[in-house]
């Protein structure tokens, strides 16, 4: 009776040894996985205190498309022989939204005038050249030039030509040719309307 006992006893402890290895056996593949993520989420060498990453996002972080975001809209290139035609061009693309960069703007007294251009270009999205006999002419004017059509090649920014009166489309360079440009050589009060809307629209699609 005894010996039946200890049989049954022993069986019994065989069965529950068995129950908890077939228990354990099916649990360890989600085990592992909560061992395995928990590992990833620490680094080497343990955990690290410290705020949390922030944002990425260029809305969130004051970032366009990975660039940090621009101060001025666009940036008009000219030679002040044209402040005529720029003045009351500028002025209407801000009453439409647009931050204009130009030197009336961005250089003031004591400035250093070449500083605050390049500086002025660089915090532009876009470009904007006015094309003249004055600006062709120009060593200032051809260096912005250079200047933005890098960016525009570069960056993928705007470089929008600009026609002035006198303006002779044989001499504009090659790589504005090959861009529509907006004809202000006859400037009226309806036609700089007419052109700030195109620019405002085409800065506004890019924006």
């Amino acid at each position: 009776m005894e010996a039946a006992n200890l049989v049954l006893a022993v069986i019994s402890a065989a069965a529950t040894v068995a129950g908890t290895y077939f228990a354990w056996v099916s649990a360890w593949p989600a085990l592992k996985r909560r061992y395995d993520r928990a590992r990833r989420a620490v680094p080497e060498g343990g955990p690290v205190s410290g705020p949390a990453p922030g944002p990425v996002s260029g809305e969130k972080s004051g970032r366009e498309n990975g660039r940090p975001a621009a101060k001025y809209d666009v940036f008009v290139s000219y030679s002040p022989a044209d402040a005529a035609l720029v003045t009351p061009l500028a002025e209407r693309l801000e009453r439409r939204g647009v931050r204009v960069a130009y030197d009336k703007v961005v250089v003031g007294p004591a400035s250093i005038v070449l500083h605050e251009i390049e500086k002025a270009i660089r915090d532009s999205a876009h470009g904007l050249l006015v094309l003249s006999p004055g600006s062709l002419s120009s060593g200032p004017v051809r260096n912005e030039y250079y200047a933005l059509l890098n960016r525009s090649m570069r960056d993928e920014r705007l470089l929008i030509p600009v026609l002035a009166k006198g303006v002779d489309e044989s001499e504009l360079p090659e790589f504005v040719k090959i861009r529509f440009c907006g004809d202000l050589r006859d400037p009226s009060e309806e036609l700089l309307d007419r052109r700030a809307d195109e620019i405002a629209r085409a800065l506004r699609k890019r924006a």
